[in-house]
């Protein structure tokens, strides 16, 4: 059969794992919930750690379906654990008794000697997300996120996902509450331009207030435009076809003119890059070129080609970039900020950037990010990083967003806590956290809940959003009029966001703690009416006096406002106040100190 030389663009390009139809039911959005500050005496199905608010349950206790309790593997706790997850369906069901209900941290004890695994989570039946178990051939534990319990008995199921694991139990301890986010919105290219400033202190002003909503592909915006009645404030696009692998053999892309027209509309752009292989395409039925992304479609070698600069395979990693650079640059010049998001999904390794383990998909980001910024001078890019393993994180200094992309079962809205948490440990809560992809979109009362602050969302093309399954229609229709979710007629202009910066200077001992000078500059293009400004602070510090702001303590933290007097500044204008600390604050510390226009 002849190749046609433009093939039909694979509707969702990524590899795809168990899929469990999980019957879709109301989900109970249990938001008025209180937190536990203890938990009652337990049953034998669970018991209380010497830490008091941590209970621990055995998984050999549990409701078991298509798995047994073994004993072998040495290093468990209780009778034994539960093992033979090798089928979709296999499952253990936990029982949480007594709750008083609220936000619970979830930790999973598990072995994994097979390699990197992932569980499914289901809360009282209901789908609560997935949750990565990396490789480990001692028992160990997992952080899986949070759980919103109810009063009384509650059911937590372990499904298997991606299987061959075991489980040795689940602990469970009330989630302390949330100090503020320590987001400061300044991009890592020192030289971004205007545009690309604002958009970023407009998702960190955002952030943990509102989400973004957001489509990929424009057939499927269209789609969510003509059926649910509001526009995604986010557009995803592709530089998949302007990979040369692909124009060499025909492939031509509108993408770019698709960019153009959603920013004359007032859209956010965000562009991903399904990398076709610069060369070594197997091209066979099952693996032809245009599948030339993939791992198993294609014999390109990446950490050999980086290991050797002079060859020609590491040449043409720079011709690639090169062309994509190119498409870049026009949006560059028509003033188009964008969400730029390489290098996707490298740890699944399912892609060839991510085939050869973390230090060369890290090189070759690193590289990109050179070429990119430093080369071509492209300073309309908001560098955004996919991946929860801080063995592949790239570093702070080139990652502007972190994000995950999420595909639980078809209709499973839940807040992908687990997911979030992760990603705010990994940038210690400095950089906004963004669901790059996904199938089912969470719930917004779920999210605001569990305190799951995505930045904005972006559902996958086709029947992602329109089967009806993964996401209902009624459902599409309550995540788009929600008050925490910001469609286009919503946005404003993100380009001109007015925006301020913090700066932290210790300036003298005072007493038996020290002073610090706070300064507040206008590093945006509009005049500032007001701002606010704060920080995480240590347990057991003390705020003495201040000056020229007003202070408060909140929990975990501070925040500082201004006074009527120092409220107004220019672009480029500074404002400074200063702040007495206890020795309980070292002098040396500078936490990251957010700032927002008010």
């Amino acid at each position: 059969m002849p190749v046609p030389l433009v093939p039909p663009r694979p509707a969702a390009p990524r590899p795809r794992r168990l899929v469990r139809r999980v019957p879709r039911r109301s989900v109970a959005v249990l938001t008025g919930l209180l937190i536990a500050a203890s938990l009652p005496a337990m049953t034998a199905h669970a018991r209380t750690e010497p830490s008091a608010a941590v209970t621990v349950i055995e998984a050999e206790d549990g409701e078991l379906r298509g798995v047994t309790v073994a004993s072998t593997a040495p290093g468990f706790s209780g009778a034994g654990y539960v093992e033979g997850f090798d089928t979709a369906e296999d499952e253990v069901t936990l029982t949480i008794p007594d709750s008083p209900g609220g936000l619970h941290d979830l930790t999973v004890h598990y072995r994994g000697p097979f390699g990197s695994k992932v569980t499914s989570l289901l809360l009282n039946g209901e789908g609560a997300g997935d949750v990565p178990l990396p490789e480990s051939h001692a028992f160990t534990t997992a952080d899986a996120g949070r759980l919103l319990l109810r009063p009384g008995d509650n059911t937590v199921t372990l499904r298997s996902n991606w299987g061959w694991y075991q489980i040795d139990g689940i602990s469970i301890s009330p989630t302390p509450p949330r100090g503020p986010h320590q987001v400061h919105g300044t991009p890592v290219d020192p030289r971004a331009t205007p545009g690309a400033r604002s958009l970023l202190r407009y998702l960190s002003d955002n952030y943990g207030e509102h989400t973004l909503s957001g489509q990929q592909d424009m057939d499927s915006l269209a789609w969510v435009e003509e059926h649910v009645g509001r526009t995604p404030a986010v557009a995803g696009l592709d530089m998949m076809d302007f990979s040369p692998s692909r124009v060499e053999r025909g492939a031509s892309s509108k993408e770019v003119e698709h960019a153009l027209a959603w920013h004359a509309r007032g859209g956010v752009t965000a562009f991903v890059w399904h990398w076709n292989a610069p060369a070594g395409l197997i091209d066979e039925p099952g693996k032809e070129w245009w599948r030339g992304f993939y791992t198993d479609a294609t014999t390109f070698d990446l950490a050999a080609a980086l290991a050797n600069p002079s060859s020609a395979e590491y040449r043409l990693l720079i011709r690639d970039i090169d062309a994509v650079a190119a498409q870049l640059s026009r949006l560059q010049d028509a003033g188009i900020p964008v969400l730029w998001r390489p290098l996707h999904e490298a740890e699944g390794g399912w892609f060839w950037w991510g085939a050869k383990g973390p230090g060369p998909a890290k090189e070759l980001y690193r590289l990109m990010y050179d070429r990119m910024v430093g080369h071509h001078g492209l300073h309309n890019l908001l560098w955004v990083w996919n991946s929860l393993d801080p063995e592949w994180y790239p570093g702070d200094d080139v990652v502007d967003i972190v994000s995950a992309d999420t595909y639980p079962p078809a209709g499973d809205h839940s807040a992908q806590s687990g997911a979030y948490e992760r990603l705010v440990e990994l940038v210690g809560d400095k950089k906004p956290v963004a669901l790059s992809e996904n199938g089912p979109i969470p719930d917004p009362d779920l999210t605001r809940a569990y305190q799951a602050h995505w930045s904005y969302f972006t559902t996958w093309s086709g029947g992602f959003v329109k089967d009806g399954v993964s996401n209902s229609r009624e459902h599409l229709k309550h995540v788009y009029g929600h008050r925490d979710v910001i469609t286009l007629d919503e946005l404003g202009d993100f380009t001109r966001h007015g925006g301020c910066r913090a700066d932290w200077e210790v300036v003298g001992a005072w007493g038996e703690g020290h002073l610090v000078k706070v300064t507040v500059t206008n590093d945006g293009d509009e005049p500032l009416s007001g701002w606010r400004t704060g920080a995480n602070r240590k347990p057991g510090t003390a705020l003495g006096d201040h000056w020229n702001a007003r202070v408060d303590l909140t929990p975990g933290g501070w925040s500082a406002v201004n006074l009527g007097w120092n409220a107004a500044l220019e672009p480029g204008d500074s404002t400074s106040f200063y702040l007495r600390w206890t020795a309980a604050e070292p002098a040396a510390s500078s936490p990251a100190l957010s700032c927002q226009a008010r």
